[in-house]
């Protein structure tokens, strides 16, 4: 029995924006040509997005995982996405090799249809934090080796000078990514990250460390999206505050954030009955 995902259907993934979709919208205009990275690609469905949001960008799609690899492939032509490139290895804090911790399962309730592939999207350089499965239904049955290698050292090979937006699903592994890009993390613009308030693979960085490691290099928190109590993750975007042109979006931001405090001040909603 072939246990490995098989391509789906994204179409409808695609239709809708993403959060993260329309915070980089607001940041760059559909023509420039950016230089974008999909940390942790698993399809390739996001790299898929940005390469039709910004057809002039060139998007790095980085995904360690063989079978997902293949998934990225068969997305990028069935999407026609010539300007997305497939990075097949893992951003960490070193070249070389390392353990890639695999995940697979399936939940009870289909949140996301019965034709989606749930378990790929969990896999992590990091070992998970507990025995048993984890939210209750993603297994780690196998382990593999895989490529390393740092975002600074890519970027180098390949003569990039700056990048204009990351977005990173490293599953815990975030930290590592941003060790390996001390070079590049002042020429990086936006940065785009899943957090979690909770341990759910050994040793990562929880959100408040993340934000005291991007504060300390020079990144504002522009937007936080808080997924609920029963994982305790969400994202977080980062903006670069010596880049001017992120001045304006976190100007805007934090005045919509003055006014709703302001409102709810003046007009406090009356506790449900």
């Amino acid at each position: 029995m072939n246990t490995a995902p098989q391509p789906v259907d994204i179409s409808a993934y695609l239709a809708q924006p993403s959060e993260a979709e329309r915070e980089f919208r607001r940041l760059f205009q559909p023509d420039e040509p950016l230089i974008i990275c999909d940390i942790g690609a698993c399809e390739g469905e996001d790299s898929v997005r940005y390469a039709r949001v910004f057809p002039a960008a060139l998007v790095f799609a980085f995904e360690p995982l063989p079978a997902n690899q293949a998934l990225v492939r068969v997305n990028f032509a069935r999407y026609a996405s010539a300007n997305a490139e497939l990075v097949p290895l893992a951003l960490s804090d070193r070249a070389g090799e390392a353990l890639f911790h695999v995940s697979s399962g399936r939940p009870p309730d289909l949140f996301a249809g019965e034709h989606w592939n749930y378990g790929n999207k969990s896999s992590s350089l990091l070992a998970p934090a507990q025995a048993g499965p984890m939210h209750g239904w993603i297994d780690f049955k196998a382990a593999i080796t895989v490529p390393t290698d740092t975002l600074d050292a890519f970027c180098a090979r390949r003569g990039l000078d700056h990048i204009d937006f990351i977005q990173m699903d490293v599953q815990g592994a975030e930290r590592l990514v941003l060790a390996g890009a001390t070079v590049m993390l002042p020429r990086i613009t936006a940065i785009w990250l899943e957090v979690s308030a909770r341990e759910h693979y050994r040793g990562q960085a929880l959100n408040t460390d993340i934000a005291r490691f991007m504060r300390s290099r020079g990144f504002a928190l522009a937007h936080a999206v808080y997924l609920g109590s029963a994982t305790g993750e969400g994202d977080h975007l980062y903006l670069n505050l010596r880049h001017p042109r992120t001045w304006p979006h976190l100007a805007s931001r934090r005045l919509r954030a003055a006014a709703g405090r302001i409102k709810r001040a003046l007009f406090p909603q009356p506790p449900p009955p």
